[in-house]
C-alpha cells in the first residue's frame, strides 16, 4: 500500500518529537518509504506464516548510511483505511 502525502506529513509531525539522530551515523536527514510494509509471522517450530497477523510499518531510512528504522503506521496516527 502507497503511502498518501498527507500519510507522510503525518509521520514527520509524529516524529519530530524525538531526537531523530541515526543511531549508527548520527545523521539528522531521513526518506519516508513509499510503501507501508510488514514482517513475516514465524512460528515456534520456524515455518513462515502468509496472510497471519502483522503490523503495517512505515520505513524511514538514513539518507547517509541507508540505515532503515520501522515504525508502527497505526502509532503514528495512520489508519489503513485513509
Amino acid at each position: 500500500m502507497a503511502l498518501t502525502t498527507k500519510q507522510k506529513e503525518t509521520i514527520i509531525e509524529k516524529l519530530r518529537s524525538f531526537d531523530g539522530a541515526c543511531p549508527i551515523c548520527k545523521n539528522k536527514n531521513w526518506t519516508i518509504g513509499d510503501e507501508i510494509v510488514s514482517a513475516n509471522s514465524v512460528s515456534l517450530g520456524g515455518s513462515t506464516v502468509f496472510g497471519g497477523p502483522f503490523i503495517p510499518m512505515a520505513q524511514i531510512v538514513c539518507n547517509k548510511c541507508g540505515f532503515v528504522s520501522h515504525h508502527a503506521v497505526a502509532l503514528l496516527g495512520i489508519s489503513l483505511n485513509d
